[in-house]
């Protein structure tokens, strides 16, 4: 799990690497270091990081968070989650086969279509014993 006293600077490398453990990642950034490489945000890793935007994402079927900690939701995770108003998204930042691992997301929203955001606040509920 992510721990903000270990948690190291922003990679020189930000573009180019695969696999980040442990470090800063400012999304908006990534996506400008992936774009100057060349490169897409397909199939990246992400292990004990903090995330952070601000920044909206939108996460592909494939795309998993294991043992995260989403963000300050404010009483209601609901706050987490924009809704698609039409058959797209533009201006979000696709998340494709991505894996993020023990880590903490700090100003990132999500946006998906109405199925997605019902399925992820399901998940995200606390469950009645």
């Amino acid at each position: 799990m992510y721990d903000l006293e270990t948690t190291g600077p922003v990679p020189a490398d930000l573009g180019t690497r695969l696999v980040f453990e442990k470090v800063r990642i400012p999304l908006a950034q990534l996506v400008d270091a992936i774009e100057v490489a060349g490169q897409t945000l397909h199939g990246r890793r992400f292990i004990d990081c903090v995330v952070h935007g601000p920044c909206v994402v939108i996460p592909a079927n494939e795309t998993k968070f294991d043992n995260c900690n989403l963000g300050d939701v404010a009483g209601d995770v609901r706050n987490l989650f924009l809704r698609a108003a039409g058959p797209m998204i533009i201006g979000g930042v696709p998340l494709n086969d991505s894996h993020f691992d023990g880590c903490i997301f700090i100003g990132v929203g999500f946006a998906g279509d109405d199925a997605f955001v019902d399925a992820f606040i399901d998940i995200l509920k606390p469950r009645k014993a």
